[in-house]
């Protein structure tokens, strides 16, 4: 007699596919008060904001069809009954699709290992400019569209943490801002989770690569045209220039979104309280 017993089918449940930092990378730092979730939350509501106001064009995310077609293919297949190639084929398949889609999403958020830091990658070319419109609006308005997210910071490249590798990076990030044009400049550095890195060689040899690309730079710890920054968390080093970092309070959003005029007001009258007791006195 034949065996007339149905083979068993083996079900994956499917993993939400998790995104690391790495070199290569562009997109958007930022910084948070201990509610991780709630602040990406709040970027991607801000940047899905601007970049429709900036790119009416741009659609959002774009995945291939032959992307879906791969992911379904596995729970397709009946006839395959060996767990092994199974699996084996579930985790090319994970590998695939995760790698696709990373790079046709818009706006994605990756891990970066460190606690209330928070790098979300993007696809757009020039990250700077998305973030200047959303720094220059909240600073004309004065309307705080965040709860959770501190800082806000385009990121033009990533590479390793070490010091041949940055200056590469930073080498061709420069050319564009210093060496056809001068500048006042301020290197600004901050380090996690990494004492490898020594902060005044990075800072020094930044320095000295700015003033070769254009000799009429000039170093302006006070009040600078132009900022590096440099943010190194574990062994990632995150590269940007931003220009009137200390005039937008160090691109802090909630900074930002103060009214100084009512603060202004606020200590003027304290003063004058001060005076009228110091007067009856």
């Amino acid at each position: 007699m034949g065996d007339n017993r149905k083979k068993k089918k083996f079900y994956f449940r499917k993993r939400r596919n998790k995104y690391f930092l790495e070199p290569g990378f562009r997109g958007f730092f930022c910084t948070c008060n201990f509610r991780e979730k709630d602040c990406v939350k709040e970027m991607y509501n801000l940047l899905n904001e601007y970049a429709g106001k900036i790119y009416p064009d741009l659609e959002g995310d774009q995945v291939p069809p032959s992307a879906a077609n791969e992911e379904n293919s596995l729970s397709e297949s009946e006839e395959e009954t060996d767990i092994g190639d199974l699996l084996k084929r579930e985790v090319d398949s994970m590998k695939k699709s995760s790698q696709k889609s990373l790079k046709h999403k818009r706006f994605q958020v990756v891990e970066t290992g460190a606690s209330n830091c928070i790098f979300i990658k993007t696809n757009l070319p020039s990250p700077e400019v998305l973030t200047t419109a959303i720094i220059q609006d909240l600073s004309t308005t004065k309307v705080q569209k965040t709860r959770h997210v501190l800082r806000l910071l385009p990121i033009m490249a990533t590479c390793k943490a070490n010091l041949p590798d940055i200056m590469e990076a930073a080498g061709k990030l420069f050319d564009k801002y210093f060496l056809k044009d001068s500048s006042t400049f301020a290197v600004i550095f901050n380090k996690r989770f990494n004492s490898s890195v020594c902060r005044d060689l990075i800072i020094k040899e930044l320095a000295e690569l700015i003033v070769l690309k254009n000799g009429n730079n000039k170093a302006d710890l006070k009040n600078p045209s132009l900022c590096i920054i440099v943010e190194i968390i574990k062994g990632i080093c995150l590269l940007s220039v931003v220009d009137n970092y200390f005039l937008y309070k160090k691109y802090n959003l909630h900074e930002l979104g103060k009214d100084e005029s009512n603060n202004d007001s606020e200590a003027t009258q304290a003063k004058k309280f001060k005076s009228d007791d110091e007067n009856v006195k």
